[in-house]
Order: structure tokens, then sequence, then C-alpha cells
């Protein structure tokens, strides 16, 4: 058996736990150490590391389909695992330096945070100074490492985007997670103010975007040499698409079940109610199908051709449209499946509050990804990042 057969395996093994304590996830606000800790001792964490460190180094396909085996026991936590595996990845394009820190003691590190430009850093000797607040944080409830945004600002020079990286230990979380959707990702607040950064914990934000990062120069596997964007979409997309075959599976069990109030009749003979089952049915089918085109066009296209602007911007619009489908798909089936769906026992209402959630997220939000893709289109340079 390969590995990736082997991860995958283990990731269906493990779905029926996280299932168990998707209620109580939702309900603490995070996924609980002991589910973190079998995703690690699983090797879920080390797919995308670097062999060097010890590490696995696979593709992207196989980080997606182990977190799509994840995604229809719980949205939140297969969110939250995603972000785990993919910023291990990322780790992967800082400098030499920072890597063998991170990856030094067990060949991958828990490591929630986001890109947006939230923090200024102030140049001094060896590095910089951090300060600032950043929102939408996944995983921080398990963080060892954050990895964040911040804006260089030099006199007389234009302004520069830099990504870094501090330990938990530097860095205050703000404990404000208190949303409709995606409620057990722990994504709360982290705030700095004057916390010392090293140079060589940092990266220039256009060569990460780009695949020109000093990880693309220290590892010769093109993988880490792939333009961010395209990665991030695809690092996220299987929660969607895993999350639209849990809403069609349950709605096909309620509707099994279900007898209608004003009638008494079964669910099953109502002609619209077969309608809605066979379509939420066939769009899941559709759904991953869609995924795996997707990871087939990261998997096989040349990186030269990856770093093609309008080839990243496609990809982003493709995969925030896809996001939209699922979620078009499941709010039709929330929708028919009778008042009994809105009870907070219902894990339908769930995937409807996670995956409206979920599409409005920067990433795959579609009217912002498909406006860019047009901009690209138009000669136009794009307003969000590709």
């Amino acid at each position: 058996m390969d590995l990736t057969t082997e991860l995958v395996e283990r990731a269906e093994a493990l779905a029926k736990l996280v299932a168990s304590q998707a209620a109580e996830t939702e309900e603490r606000g995070s996924v609980s150490p002991d589910v973190i800790e079998e995703f690690c001792d699983a090797g879920f964490m080390k797919i995308l590391v670097p062999k060097r460190y010890g590490g696995y180094e696979l593709g992207v396909d196989t980080m997606a389909r182990v977190v799509r085996q994840i995604a229809p026991s719980c949205t939140s936590t297969a969110w939250v695992l995603a972000f785990y595996i993919g910023h291990n990845f990322l780790h992967a394009l800082f400098p030499e330096q920072s890597q063998e820190e991170v990856f030094a003691q067990r060949s991958f590190a828990l490591t929630p945070g986001t890109f947006a430009p939230s923090f200024q850093l102030i140049p001094t000797e060896g590095g910089y100074l951090a300060s600032g607040r950043s929102s939408w944080n996944s995983g921080s409830a398990s963080a060892e490492w954050f990895m964040c945004g911040g804006m260089v600002n030099l006199e007389g020079q234009p302004p520069t985007l830099r990504f870094f990286l501090v330990p938990g230990s530097d860095a205050e979380l703000i404990k404000n997670w208190d949303v409709a959707g995606l409620r057990g990702t722990s994504s709360h607040d982290l705030a700095m103010e004057g916390v010392f950064v090293p140079e060589h914990r940092t990266v220039d934000a256009v060569d990460v975007l780009n695949g020109t990062s000093p990880g693309a120069t220290l590892h010769p596997n093109p993988l880490y040499s792939l333009p961010v964007m395209p990665f991030i979409v695809g690092e996220i997309l299987p929660v969607a698409v895993g999350t639209y075959r849990a809403a069609s599976d349950e709605f096909k069990r309620v509707t099994a079940e279900r007898y209608l109030s004003d009638t008494g009749a079964r669910a099953v003979t109502k002609q619209t109610a077969r309608i809605h089952l066979g379509r939420g049915a066939a769009g899941a089918d559709l759904a991953d199908s869609m995924l795996e085109s997707y990871l087939a066009m990261l998997q096989n296209t040349e990186i030269s051709v990856m770093r093609d602007p309008v080839i990243r911007s496609k990809l982003k619009a493709q995969g925030a449209m896809i996001t939209e489908f699922c979620g078009n798909g499941i709010n039709e089936l929330v929708a028919a499946a009778g008042a009994n769906a809105y009870r907070n026992s219902s894990p339908m209402q769930r995937y409807f509050r996670d995956i409206n959630m979920m599409r409005v997220h920067a990433t795959l939000d579609a009217s912002r990804a498909t406006e860019s893709y047009g901009e690209i289109l138009l000669g136009l340079p794009p307003q969000a990042p590709v």
C-alpha cells in the first residue's frame, strides 16, 4: 500500500471519532486536544513537510483527500486540519534557518495564522518589531506558532508586505470567536506590541505569491515553487466539497424517515422530495469531480505556466465558484428538509451555517475572485491578490 492510500485510510478511520465530537467541538469553540493528537499521530501534519526535515513531501492531492475524508464528519475540524497541514507547507517557503527551528522537534508544527496585512513591521537590528492585531487565526486553541502578515513602511519607498512567524508564547491570544458558522475553529484574534521578529522568520509576500520564495530555491521538488494562492484554494476546497456530501447524505436519511406534519404522508411519496434528493446526490458527485479536476490542474501544470497571473486568477475563481456551487446546493437541501432541519440537534443547520460562513472567506468569495479574473482578462491590475 502506498503512503497516500494509507494516510487516506487513517483519515477514514478517524472520521467516526470526529463525528462523535462534532456537536461538542462547536459548543466548545475548538477541536479537542485528543483529536488534534490523533491527527498528529496519524502523520497528517507531515504530508507536505520536506523529507530533509522528516516529512513525507507528498502532493497537494494527498492533503486534499485526507481533509475530504474528515470534512463530512465536522466542517470545523476539517477546516482546522486543512490549515495545520497547509501551513506546514508554508513553513517550507521561509528561509532555511526558520525551517530548521520550526521542524526541529517533530518535523511539523501546529501553526494558525493569516496573511492579511494586519501588523506593522518596524525595522530594527537583526529583524523587525511587530505591532498590531489580526483576526481569523483558525486553530489558535492549539497553536505553537503563528503566521502573520506585516507591512514595512520606509520613508521614500513604497510599502511592502512581509509574512512572518512568531512563537505562540510571543503573542496575545484574544478569545473572541463568537460566530454563527465554523464555530469550532477557534479562529480568535491575535495581538502583538513591539514583538521582535528575526529577519530569518520573515519572507517577502511577493515571492511567496509568485512561487519564488527561499524555500523554492532550497528544495528541488517543484511543489515548493508552487504559487501560494492556487495552493491555498486547494487546501480548503475539500472542506466545502466534503460538507456538501454530508448534507446530501443527511438529507437522504431525513427524507427516508420524515412524515409531513400537515398530511401525515411520508416525505418519500412527494415528487419534490425525490427531486431534491436526486439533485443533492448528483450535486455532491459533481463537487467531488470538480475537486479532482482542480487537484489535477495543480499537480500536472508546469510551474512556469502556474506562475502566469491569468492561470492563477482562473484557478482562484474556479475554486470560489466550486464553493459557491456547494453552498447553493446545501442551501437548497436545507430549505427542502423541513423545519426540523433548523433545530440545533440537526446536523443540517450546522452544514448550512458552516458553508455560508465559508463562502465569504476572502479566498473563496466568488464575487471577488471572479472580479479579479475579469480584471486580468481585461489587462487591468487585480485588486485582490492572486
